[in-house]
Formats: C-alpha cells, structure tokens, sequence
C-alpha cells in the first residue's frame, strides 16, 4: 500500500510538472531576425519583440550616422540586399590609412575631424566644415583650409595642370603642363607662325567669303560685293564712288544685300569671291567711279579718287584689305 501511494506520488508530479509548462508549448518563430529554429515562448514574445526593435533602432542609427545601413525595410538574413557597414577607423589625423575604400570612416583622436571616403583611395573631411572668412583668416590660412578640403583623385606630378570631372566635380590631373599653356599663350600673341590667324579659305562658290566681319547700317540699298564708305553725317554706311572725295574711302565690302536703315554684314578684312562683280585682269585693286564698285584699273579722269582696295587672287577673287590713304589726280 504504500508504494502504491509513492508511485500514486510519483504520477501526479509528472501530471503537474506537464501542466506547470504549458504555457510553452506554443511558441513564436522570428525568421527575419534570426536562422532556422528560434523560438521564443509565448509569454516573453513582446519582451524579444521589445529587445529586437531596439536592436534595429541602434543599427538604423549606426547607419544614418555612417550615410548607410544593412537595412532597407527587410533586413536579410543572409546579407543579399541592402547597403554595408563600412570600416569604422580611429587614430591620431596624421596616421589615417594611405588608401581607404569606400565608406570607410576615420575618427581622429587628436583632433575633432571625421573624415569619410567617397572615392576609392581619397578621405574627405566631413566633420566640421571648415569655411573661409577673408576678412578673418590670413592668406596662409585660407590657402591650408582650400588644400584640406579639395577633393582629388590620383597621385599629382608637379607642374600639371589641373582639371575638374565635370561627371564627379572631383579634381584631377590633366595631361598639359604649366609649360605647355605658358608656350600656347606666347605663340598667341607673338603671331607664331602655328597659331597665326589665316583669312583664306578655299571658296569654293560665287558670293562666299573669309575674315573680319561687322554689322553695321547702311544708307540706301546694297548688294554683295559693293565697296561702301562711311557716311558722317548719316553715320551710315553707302556706296563708294570715287568720283569725289565726299564718297570716299571705302572701307567696307557688303556680304548681303540690304535697304536703306537696316543693319548689313560687312567684310573689314579678308577673301571675298564675286563672279559677277569681280573682273580682274591684274593684281592691285582700286575703288571704282562706278558707285559701289571696285576695278583693277585706277582712276584717270581730273579730281577722281585714287584709293587702294585690295589685291587680286584670282579674276574673282578678292584679298580685301583697304588704304586709308586717298590720292586725287
């Protein structure tokens, strides 16, 4: 009898023991947060849900602190989608990683920069933006804070100019030197002969030209070709006419044809190519007593103009270059 009552004993344990625990037996399964098997009983659920949340808040502000996060709304379990923690570096400014990757993040110990890397191999410092103030800062001081916070990319061979990615805006080396731009600009404005200004090109067609052109109102109707002197009084340009020294010089050759107040294309120096108007049968060129017109023959008649206008290239074509300089015979 009484080991029955000890096994009677036994039994009812075990019965209680089973009911002592059957809050656990439905359980909550986290497949986002966790791998294959978690589980957490139903009682603690909102305490691991509490503990989860806060362990993503301190990862999303990790993130927004770093400029990126692992999380994008789902965080994987495996690591497939989302952005990336970079390397988190810290030490004295002066012994910062020659070349960072990036995102990587330095914090300097000795002083209050952070410096982050955007460009493979290349720290910016982003932390605190240094700005310059003219009316404050020294010219060594304004010429340190720029170099600090130029953004470059590559290694920089002295005398090399420097040019601006318009794709990135980060500065890189371009391939001229100082050497280079200096032996351009002098050439420039020494009329090198490979950087001399030609006026001639080929015109292959009637009414073409080549040079120094202006736009200017004329005084009664003109047509390509037509050599035009400025009027004062007007102060418009007309036809030239070397019959008397009221219409001369002509120091203009109209490219179109125009009536009289409106503004026309003008050649002041240069090629221009008239099969109609051009008859050349020698080289000089001479203002004509035909009102607008030029000749290879001068002048001959007793108080006509005698004014160089150009010379000949060709039966059509004229190199337009005009005297000031009127003779009257």
């Amino acid at each position: 009898m009484f080991k029955k009552r000890i096994w009677l004993g036994i039994i009812l344990s075990a019965i209680l023991l089973v009911f002592s625990i059957s809050g656990f037996t439905a359980y909550y399964k986290y497949t986002q947060e966790s791998g294959t098997d978690f589980y957490v009983g139903t009682d603690d659920k909102a305490d691991a849900l509490e503990d989860t949340n806060e362990i993503r808040q301190i990862l999303d502000d990790l993130g927004n602190l770093l400029g990126h996060s692992k999380r994008d709304n789902l965080y994987p379990k495996d690591g497939t989608t989302g952005g990336y923690l970079g390397r988190l570096n810290f030490g004295v400014d002066a012994s910062k990683p020659a070349v960072p990757v990036v995102n990587d993040v330095y914090l300097a110990t000795d002083t209050v920069k952070v410096y982050r890397c955007f460009v493979a191999g290349n720290w910016v410092q982003v932390y605190p933006i240094v700005e310059v103030d003219p009316t404050v800062d020294t010219d060594a001081e304004i010429k340190a804070i720029l170099v600090d916070e130029v953004t470059k990319t590559g290694d920089f061979t002295a005398g090399r100019m420097a040019i601006i990615n318009n794709a990135s805006g980060i500065i890189e080396q371009g391939t001229n030197t100082d050497t280079d731009v200096a032996d351009a600009v002098t050439k420039k404005h020494t009329q090198n002969t490979d950087t001399q200004f030609d006026f001639y090109n080929a015109l292959g067609s009637d009414n073409t030209y080549s040079g120094e052109v202006d736009t200017q109102p004329v005084g009664e109707s003109v047509g390509f070709g037509n050599l035009l002197y400025f009027n004062w009084t007007d102060k418009e340009w007309k036809l030239a006419d070397a019959d008397a020294a009221a219409t001369m010089p002509g120091l203009r050759i109209a490219l179109e044809s125009k009536t009289d107040g409106q503004t026309c294309l003008m050649l002041v120096k240069g090629y221009i190519r008239d099969d109609d108007n051009f008859q050349f049968g020698g080289s000089m060129v001479y203002a004509s007593t035909v009102p607008g017109a030029v000749n290879y023959l001068a002048p001959t008649d007793a108080g006509d103009q005698v004014q160089r206008v150009g010379v000949a290239k060709s039966a059509d074509i004229l190199f337009f270059d005009p005297s000031i300089d009127v003779g009257e015979i």
